[in-house]
């Protein structure tokens, strides 16, 4: 599997990106967290202060949001996140569509 990070600024421009590729079988929601922890990885390299972390995978944005008490690996990954999260002077953590639609 790989995925992509994009860093901008609040005007759209490009300031850094990332790709990462995988060699092993994950599902889709495990990618999906793994490049919301490279994003946050990305951002402190930047020393960025504030954070907009977008993504369409919904469950990722319940699970962050919820302050749950869940055993899972995923959610200990989330309960990570928040944490590296802390460095940071604003964070915000949002569903956004990208459904794509094929035209035929």
């Amino acid at each position: 599997m790989g995925l992509g990070i994009i860093v901008r600024d609040p005007d759209g421009l490009v300031l850094s990106g990332k790709a990462v590729f995988i060699n092993r079988i994950v599902n889709s929601e495990c990618v999906e967290l793994y490049a919301f922890l490279e994003g946050i990885w990305l951002a402190q390299s930047l020393n960025l202060d504030k954070v907009i972390s977008e993504t369409d995978y919904a469950s990722i944005v319940n699970k962050f949001c919820k302050h749950e008490d869940d055993i899972t690996i995923f959610c200990y990954r989330i309960k990570e996140a928040r944490k590296m999260l802390d460095s940071f002077s604003k964070v915000k953590v949002k569903w956004v569509d990208r459904e794509c639609c094929v035209i035929l």
